[in-house]
């Protein structure tokens, strides 16, 4: 399986395009909190933008797209001395076009409904801003996606916000192909050459007892020299992460095939629901049972 298709069908990812309007006057958005990725798209006009702490301040003009993959507070606003209040204003929608002096966005967010999302996120920074090409430069799949969805913005017809969330889906997939570091992290890891082999078994079987012995095998190394470079590219042991991987296969049957406890412990190596249920609460803070009769128990 495609290293990125494996990892959006294991933690569900799915846009939401939650703002498609146009502001006036002096304006300032956050839309951080959500506990998602978030994004904005300028469909006209332009803004500034300031991410965290840091003073850097980006110019943002139509065509452009940031990405907040850590959920952190920024500010976009008309005013580039930031003084005014974030989500004061009221957006203004396209009924009568695009309205002289406004600046649209497009903001949504990218949807997950597994705990362990972060362990691709924290690989990437707090910001990825995707500047308009220019007429010199070669267009991309990425930039016909941002052009496509900037023209569905402004449609009416039926089913415009679901080809939009469609697209935005679209768009995360190829800004997390070209954006993912190539030496950390769990996409590092899966298309490493002694790595990946060895993770995919474990993917694979994850009810499997895996030993660090084994899994060296699979990637032709030594008990050391497989633990080392595991740790180097995952900052974390390979017996941590059979742990972390049990407890992704786990929450996905509890929370969408409302397995039982037991069946869900024996599908992921454990031979009675104690040791399961004591380890499931200790990787991701809550009981099997509460993740089965809600999914969004950790959200």
């Amino acid at each position: 399986m495609d290293v990125l298709n494996q990892l959006f069908s294991t933690f569900k990812v799915s846009s939401e395009v939650f703002h498609n309007g146009q502001y006036c006057g002096n304006w300032a958005v956050d839309t951080s909190g959500l506990q998602y990725m978030n994004f904005h798209i300028v469909s006209h006009g332009e803004c500034y933008l300031t991410v965290g702490d840091n003073p850097t301040v980006y110019n943002l003009e139509e065509g452009d797209m940031v990405l907040f993959p850590k959920d952190i507070k920024h500010c976009m606003t008309n005013d580039n001395t930031f003084s005014q209040t974030n989500n004061a204003n009221t957006p203004i929608d396209f009924s009568n076009g695009k309205l002289a002096d406004a600046t649209g966005l497009i903001c949504g967010y990218f949807a997950h409904s597994h705990p362990m999302f972060s362990n691709i996120t924290q690989f990437l920074p707090n910001v990825i801003l995707l500047k308009k090409i220019t007429k010199t430069e070669t267009p991309s799949s990425l930039s016909y996606l941002i052009a496509a969805l900037l023209q569905e913005s402004l449609s009416a017809k039926p089913g415009a916000k679901l080809v939009m969330n469609k697209m935005a889906e679209a768009l995360l997939a190829i800004i997390f192909r070209q954006h993912l570091p190539a030496d950390k992290g769990i996409v590092a890891a899966l298309l490493h050459p002694k790595l990946g082999p060895a993770i995919q078994a474990i993917h694979a079987s994850p009810a499997k007892t895996w030993t660090v012995d084994a899994m060296a095998e699979i990637a032709f190394l030594s008990r050391a020299g497989f633990s080392n470079l595991f740790k180097s590219v995952l900052n974390q042991t390979p017996i941590d992460y059979v742990t972390q991987w049990r407890m992704c296969v786990a929450y996905r049957m509890l929370a969408d095939e409302k397995s039982t406890t037991l069946e869900t412990a024996i599908a992921v190596g454990y031979d009675n629901e104690s040791s399961f249920s004591k380890a499931f609460k200790r990787i991701l803070g809550v009981n099997p049972g509460s993740v089965r009769t809600d999914s969004k128990a950790l959200i």
